[in-house]
């Protein structure tokens, strides 16, 4: 980082060596805002530096070269890049060894998250082909519980001992990226590249100071670290490269970090651009797309465009779940959309399209917070027919044990538009009275007396759920129109009772209207993202991976 005092270490240790000291600087930083791209480097030996920092202290080492690679960038804003690269390292020893939690767990404000292992658990997981693959996923999974809103990025190894090596581990790599919808980071054909331009020069030497011949001991003496002969770079290549092991160690040295910095700045140079407007310093895409779990634009059927659960749209029929397909209950209309195709619900009707739950609402009996999008259009008083309409409703095996919807008013003129989670039965409705009944301010809901619905213009909705299920943490519900909160749903206990394998998303329930863009998010969006999201130039489609879009 460029001022390493910023990220002191939050523990007391034993000043061992100068080596061990800069270790513990790098892996227990702390994230520091100050209005800068929070960046993170998770790794091993290649991602830390040790010897580098050894040999050349004041640097400047890879944290700090992206840094300054980045502030080139003249359009792009001021980023900290924080190295928790820690040598012989693997994912499971990350975890385990309680490192995550002290050092990862807890750090502020992250906006990316650079993953690069593999190379020292192939060494030291049995059955590495199928362990390292579930490692990694519950890596993934641990960072976005506690780094909801950054950006992963999974990156392959540099080359590094033989190459069927690196590549069995590139391609598992590959493998969970694909199944956890991330891109990678391919950083090993630059590097790959650079070394056609000689071998051995972007590694540094270390050799056992034993094994050089006793003539040239005097010469070495200045070299020797911890009884070995350690060298940044080629300066003794013409004396003592005909030693047998001479270049063994393939460590990055400087310049080797420098390949990786400068193939690090250009990837997330590419990333923050296409991410915010030219010169304008915003929230990043990459959080909203890095939480985004389903997507369903109504351009070309009912199923979603994109999904990290089932993309399938199913509607239910004698209390079974099959393909829904468009009908003249739910008709496709190309070129209707706010974005494309829109969704069009041109009368009162039992069809309701569905997606299951499946990983894309995320419900979860201890903790679920998850934040649903989407765009309608008509006009309440003149499109909907008589009775309670609900264009998207959350629901699970018993109504009694917690529903959530969008509505629209059944008896008011003009109709009211209400967000309402109804948790347990007995929280909620403890006199067993009709919902219609409770007076509007003892109601689990935020409610709109005047909404901005037309049948001309497209009128965005959001709404958000956070700690549903976990009485430890601050319960609440949000609904935003137009980017703009409208109220909140708190102080209530939102406990649940769902099956998990039973929630589903619902769509149309009594509705009348035009529905488009559907979106489904692992985590709360505040209201900055939600503004973003209301700004999207093409929609939620500008946050799919690049494979996808």
């Amino acid at each position: 980082m460029s001022s390493p005092i910023q990220y002191l270490i939050r523990r007391t240790v034993p000043i061992l060596s100068f080596a061990v000291a800069i270790a513990m600087l790098t892996s227990a930083a702390v994230a520091e805002h100050e209005g800068k791209v929070q960046i993170l480097l998770l790794g091993d030996s290649t991602t830390e530096g040790s010897i580098p920092r050894l040999i050349k202290p004041e640097g400047p080492h890879l944290e700090s070269v992206i840094e300054q690679l980045l502030a080139a960038e003249k359009d792009l804003p001021p980023s900290q890049v924080i190295n928790s690269g820690v040598g012989g390292e693997y994912i499971r020893r990350l975890i385990d060894s309680g490192r995550y939690d002290r050092d990862v767990a807890e750090l502020p404000g992250l906006d990316y998250i650079f993953i690069r292992y593999g190379l020292n658990d192939r060494v030291r997981v049995e059955n590495f082909a199928e362990e390292f693959p579930k490692h990694f996923h519950e890596l993934i999974d641990r960072l976005r519980k506690d780094h909801p809103q950054a950006l992963l990025i999974p990156m392959t190894v540099i080359p590094y001992g033989n190459e069927e090596g690196c590549n069995q581990i590139n391609d598992l790599v590959r493998q969970v990226a694909e199944k956890e919808k991330l891109e990678v980071f391919d950083i090993y054909p630059r590097y790959s590249a650079e070394l056609a331009n000689g071998p051995n020069m972007l590694n540094y030497r270390r050799y056992p100071s034993e094994r050089v011949p006793d003539k040239y001991q005097e010469l070495v003496a200045p070299f020797i670290r911890g009884g070995r002969v350690v060298v940044i770079d080629n300066e003794l290549d013409s004396v003592l490269g005909h030693l047998p092991g001479w270049y063994g160690d393939r460590h990055p040295n400087l310049a080797g970090y420098n390949v990786i910095a400068d193939e690090t700045a250009k990837y997330l140079a590419t990333i923050m651009r296409a991410d915010a407007p030219k010169g304008a310093h915003t929230l990043p895409n990459g959080k909203l797309a890095s939480a985004l779990t389903l997507h369903a634009s109504f351009d070309e059927g009912l199923d979603a465009d994109f999904s990290t659960g089932d993309k399938i749209c199913y509607v239910r029929r004698s209390g079974k779940l099959l393909r829904a397909e468009a009908n003249d209950d739910a008709k496709l209309l190309p070129e209707a959309g706010r974005f494309g195709g829109a969704l069009h619900f041109p009368k009162k009707s039992g069809f309701q399209p569905t997606f299951k739950d499946g990983g894309v609402l995320g419900y979860s009996d201890d903790n679920w917070s998850t934040t649903v999008s989407v765009w309608l259009k008509l006009n309440p008083d003149l499109d909907l027919e008589p009775g309670y309409c609900d264009p998207i409703q959350i629901v699970g095996d018993n109504g009694k044990k917690g529903f959530i919807f969008l509505e629209f008013s059944k008896d008011e003129t003009p109709r009211y538009f209400r967000y309402a989670i109804r948790p347990l039965f007995h929280i909620w409705n403890p006199d067993n009275v009709s919902w219609a009944d409770i007076p509007f301010n003892k109601r689990p809901m935020v409610q709109v007396d005047r909404p901005p619905f037309t049948r001309e213009e497209w009128t965005h909705v959001v709404f958000t759920l956070e700690n549903v299920n976990d009485k430890s943490k601050p319960q609440a519900g949000r609904l935003y129109i137009n980017g703009e909160l409208q109220g909140a749903i708190e102080n209530w206990d939102l406990t649940f009772g769902w099956d998990p394998s039973q929630v589903l998303l619902v769509l149309g329930a009594s509705y009348v209207g035009h529905m488009d863009d559907l979106g489904v998010f692992n985590r709360v969006l505040d209201q900055d993202e939600v503004k973003q999201l209301y700004s999207l130039k093409n929609g939620i489609r500008d946050l799919h991976p690049p494979a996808t879009k």
